[in-house]
């Protein structure tokens, strides 16, 4: 065939291709309607298949509780066993072989504890996220999974020994307590919390009052008390009697059914009611009041039915504590070595800063409370079941949002701590109407795409710091620890949200509420004490 002859063939042939390229067009849209997992990424195949592979167990185990079980097949951890150790094999450096041609059974056996725990991190936390999504699951918070775990107990005779109990833990925790399994396959279960459904109210035009207030002298004492409280400074009391709120230190036991199964030294507490190792000790500040050094304090109390040992649930436990040291909060007078700390010549000058200081934040003060009336027709007008059971997490976000609340208040740290002790032993009403109130706010914040900036949270961060008269970065570290900075950033939505709807309210102006008159606390003037050593001998019983 000549050159002209191969050329016309090629141009004939280039023309039937432009023919056919029309109909091969209109095709590919059907085509890409019959194969959309082409277009899903390698990752959210993976999770496809997984989710297509996975069998779940579903078991209501309470109101808005659900435990889950979840069997990951063999032949899908053979799989994604296989695949690990392929791309292992490519990049792997092995003694005496270059680089990718290393024998995949000598790969095998060099990294296979690497591999096994880099798999089962991945199986039971995809394996999760699949389950829920194949059961079309809404949960609230991260779950909790079952495991079971070996624990040093002491016996009477102060002789430890171990013994197997089954705990939820959270995932970080928990697998480092599971085992992937070389045959057979991998099954895992957790327990988690449910979204409710429910309708929102009308949100129109909420009646809410606006209070006439002004500030008085009552209001300037209180400010001033505040001020004092954030100077005060716990110190050691020598002798005498526990009073309520001082700080303790104690050796500490706890005995279910004769069973030591844990002891602390030196446990730091406050003598008031409190919750201790998770279980609540409602009664223990009357229990405690009135004790010495050397003294020894016996409680019960019942263990609650979310505590993480789940062997002693409903069980009664007896705590023993042995007071080792006793501190009080000693708050400063206003006296000239106070007022040197605040600039000011006298206490007369302090007395009319602070008003002035108080008229200028007033209009945010009845803000605040007009805010909290619309929560609270949030709350009454919403048609929402909360269940009984609350459990200790629900609870503590309760405790963390009302703790964020009092900084941003500005209230003293040990007042702070002592309305958290408060709430943890006896927060279940509370929880369950801010738990009501945080789900009606979520949904309408999604609804109406409210949002945070990270601005507007460093800002929050910044009054905290001056209010409590600590520094931004070691506020922002302390928030950092657990749950604090997401608490922050629902709190300041929240706030976005109840200021929203506030705008859209029907407001009426008020008289202002008749106020109680406050008793002052007493201040303590400083003065030089020995500091006695304390025995840090442990107890025999």
């Amino acid at each position: 065939m000549s050159d002209e002859d191969l050329a016309v063939n090629q141009e004939d042939t280039a023309a039937e291709q432009d023919e056919e390229q029309p109909e091969q067009d209109a095709k590919q849209p059907e085509q890409d309607e019959e194969q959309p997992a082409e277009e899903l990424s390698e990752d959210e195949q993976a999770m496809a298949k997984l989710k297509e592979a996975i069998s779940v167990e579903k078991e209501e185990i309470g109101p808005l509780r659900l435990k889950l079980t979840v069997t990951v097949p063999q032949d899908t951890l053979d799989e994604r066993r296989g695949d690990q150790f392929a791309e292992l094999k490519r990049d792997a450096l092995v003694p005496g072989f270059r680089k990718g041609h290393a024998p995949l059974r000598l790969v095998e056996k060099r990294f296979a504890t690497d591999v096994g725990e880099q798999l089962k991190t991945q199986l039971i936390g995809s394996g999760y996220l699949a389950a829920i999504d194949k059961e079309e699951i809404k949960p609230l918070g991260d779950p909790l999974f079952w495991v079971k775990v070996e624990e040093e107990r002491v016996g009477e005779d102060d002789k430890p020994y171990k013994v197997e109990t089954e705990k939820l833990l959270p995932i970080d925790k928990a697998v480092d307590n599971m085992i992937l399994p070389k045959e057979g396959p991998l099954t895992f279960s957790c327990e988690l919390e449910l979204k409710p459904e429910f309708e929102l109210p009308e949100l129109e035009k909420i009646p809410v009052k606006r209070p006439a207030v002004a500030i008085d002298e009552d209001d300037v004492d209180s400010e001033l008390e505040r001020m004092c409280m954030m100077r005060g400074v716990f110190q050691p009391v020598e002798e005498g009697e526990v009073e309520a709120d001082d700080l303790l230190y104690a050796d500490m036991k706890i005995t279910v059914d004769e069973e030591v199964i844990a002891r602390e030294e030196n446990l730091e507490m406050a003598a008031r009611d409190l919750r201790v190792k998770g279980v609540p000790l409602v009664g223990f500040g009357e229990a405690v009041v009135g004790k010495a050094l050397g003294d020894q304090v016996t409680f019960e109390a019942e263990i609650p039915d979310d505590h993480e040992n789940i062997d002693i649930h409903g069980k009664t436990a007896q705590f023993e504590f042995v007071i080792r040291e006793v501190k009080r909060l000693e708050v400063p007078p206003i006296d000239e070595e106070f007022l040197a700390t605040t600039g000011f010549d006298s206490e007369k000058e302090l007395r009319a800063a602070t008003r002035s200081s108080l008229e200028s934040q007033l209009d945010a003060t009845i803000k605040r409370g007009m805010r909290e009336q619309i929560g609270q027709y949030l709350v009454d007008k919403t048609v929402l079941e909360i269940p009984e059971g609350l459990s200790q997490r629900q609870t503590d976000r309760s405790i963390a949002r009302r703790m964020i609340e009092m900084y941003q208040a500005g209230i003293p740290q040990a007042q702070v701590e002592k309305e958290m002790d408060e709430l943890r032993a006896k927060a279940h009403d509370q929880a369950v109407r801010d738990l009501k109130l945080f789900f009606i706010l979520e949904k309408i914040a999604e609804e109406r795409d409210i949002d945070v900036t990270e601005e507007q949270l460093n800002g929050a961060i910044a009054q905290i710091a001056r209010q409590s008269n600590r520094r931004f970065d070691r506020v922002r570290d302390e928030l950092s620890k657990g749950e604090g900075l997401k608490t922050l950033y629902l709190q300041l939505r929240d706030q976005q949200v109840l200021k929203a709807l506030l705008e859209e309210a029907e407001i009426t102006e008020t008289e202002g509420p008749k106020k109680k008159k406050v008793k002052k606390k007493k201040t303590t003037k400083k003065k030089k004490t020995a500091k006695k050593k304390v025995s840090r001998k442990k107890t025999d019983e």
